[in-house]
């Protein structure tokens, strides 16, 4: 249990920090590099939302 916690907050953390990089690239960075980087974070923070749903589904207690 303790395993599958850590392991989910460490999945929270770093979605937070992707969302905010794509927030920073949509600001800094000219228009269409920075909709290309926010895009392309906004895909792997999918990837990471079903990673989460699949480790919840079958981690073992």
């Amino acid at each position: 249990m303790a395993k599958r916690k850590t392991i989910l907050t460490v999945l929270w953390i770093m979605i937070s920090l992707i969302v905010i990089a794509a927030i920073v690239s949509l600001i800094v960075l000219p228009q269409w590099k920075g909709v290309f980087i926010a895009g392309t974070g906004g895909f792997l923070i999918l990837n990471l939302f079903l990673s989460m749903f699949f480790i919840r589904k079958n981690f073992k207690n």
